[in-house]
């Protein structure tokens, strides 16, 4: 008995657990797994169960794969008598069309972004276990991690070039002075350096100094 059905104008839409006897892959379906990650794909399901359904279509007295081959294909290998499916009524010339647009129709991955989660979900399971639970193995996660720590390198690098172009900006000043005028002069960069409330360059300091003698002369 189906257990949510919905009506369109064009395909009647029902979802049901269909045994796996009576469930039969496409003949047509060109999308290929490779062994170890059927074997991960399987590993999944045995841990955490069938979370993603099925697409068929009834054709005569069995239930047709549109979408999930390998999804029945390792639950069958690890012994799982039924299956959660979505049935769809469509004729073979739709059935062919679905199964090329729902192989192919789920976007790729953004590097970067991949990359950062990879990094977050390393930090808190080790790159042991998600290699053994995703469709990565060991080597193209950490691919993808050293290419995230060369781009945040770079990026850092590129900071810190920006903030030495505009230190450079400033221009140098200097003067000779005595060792005592020297001292003079340090001492009250750093009582302004401590009354400012806010960190100071010395260069900063003292023009800070130059602008309040200067108020002070045009005051009088």
């Amino acid at each position: 008995m189906p257990i949510m059905e919905q009506s369109s104008s064009q395909n009647k839409i029902d979802f049901r657990y269909i045994d796996v006897e009576k469930i039969r892959p496409n003949p047509w379906n060109p999308n290929r797994m490779r062994p170890e990650l059927l074997a991960k794909l399987a590993s999944e399901i045995r841990r955490k169960g069938m979370i993603l359904p099925l697409v068929t279509r009834p054709v005569e007295n069995f239930f047709q794969i549109i979408d999930g081959e390998h999804r029945w294909q390792a639950a069958v290998s690890i012994g799982i008598q039924s299956l959660p499916c979505i049935v769809v009524e469509m004729d073979e010339a739709e059935a062919r069309l679905k199964t090329l647009q729902l192989n192919r129709l789920r976007g790729e991955d953004e590097p970067e972004l991949l990359a950062r989660l990879l990094r977050e979900l390393n930090i808190e399971m080790g790159i042991e276990h998600l290699a053994s639970r995703l469709p990565y193995d060991r080597i193209e996660i950490e691919q993808s991690l050293e290419l995230l720590e060369i781009k945040e390198s770079a990026e850092s690098r590129q900071k810190l070039e920006q903030e030495m172009q505009e230190m450079l900006r400033d221009r140098i000043f200097s003067v000779i002075v005595s060792e005592q005028e020297k001292a003079t002069i340090e001492h009250a960069i750093h009582l302004a350096q401590s009354s400012s409330g806010q960190p100071l360059r010395p260069g900063s300091a003292l023009a800070k100094i130059c602008e309040k003698f200067l108020k002070n002369q045009e005051s009088k």
